[in-house]
């Protein structure tokens, strides 16, 4: 793996840029989730048919403004969860795959069942507290000078 995936928040667009982060590359336009979310008011909307298209609950219904979706950029969890069922299906390929990748690239990979004993590290963070004094370059570049490392304080340096 040569970077990490991050998509810059634009707008409203949370969903997108959640799911586009979470899988690692723009797989999601705001066009894709909206045809999503026009699927899921045209499959609500035959629901409510079955109960009779001259209903009044079905008129108040068509009335009212799509809940998947609106002009800000929402889209529901609903969506986003269709969204993810195409992954859910080509998940255990794609899992695979990945760590395939990872081991040819050197990495270790482990599979941790149960709770990991407290490490030294750990138990050094619940002593000291750390905080990040400059923030660390997000462009998927190696940093090319030894100064342009980050910078970290305890508070008992300060």
């Amino acid at each position: 793996m040569d970077f990490i995936f991050h998509e810059k928040q634009e707008g409203f667009l949370c969903a997108q840029h959640c799911l586009n982060n979470l899988l690692q590359g723009e797989y999601f336009s705001p066009v894709e989730l909206a045809s999503i979310a026009h699927q899921l008011d045209e499959e609500e909307r035959m629901r409510m048919a079955e109960g009779g298209v001259t209903s009044e609950e079905y008129r108040a219904f068509l009335q009212q403004p799509s809940e998947n979706m609106d002009d800000s950029g929402f889209f529901s969890i609903q969506v986003i969860c269709n969204a993810l069922k195409f992954w859910e299906l080509i998940s255990d390929i794609c899992l695979a795959n990945f760590l395939t990748q990872l081991q040819q690239e050197a990495y270790s990979v482990f599979v941790v069942k149960g709770d990991l004993p407290d490490c030294e590290a750990d138990q050094l963070l619940q002593i000291i507290s750390v905080e990040e004094m400059d923030r660390p370059k997000l462009n998927g570049k190696k940093l090319a000078k030894e100064k342009d490392h980050k910078v970290y304080k305890t508070i008992l340096e300060k």
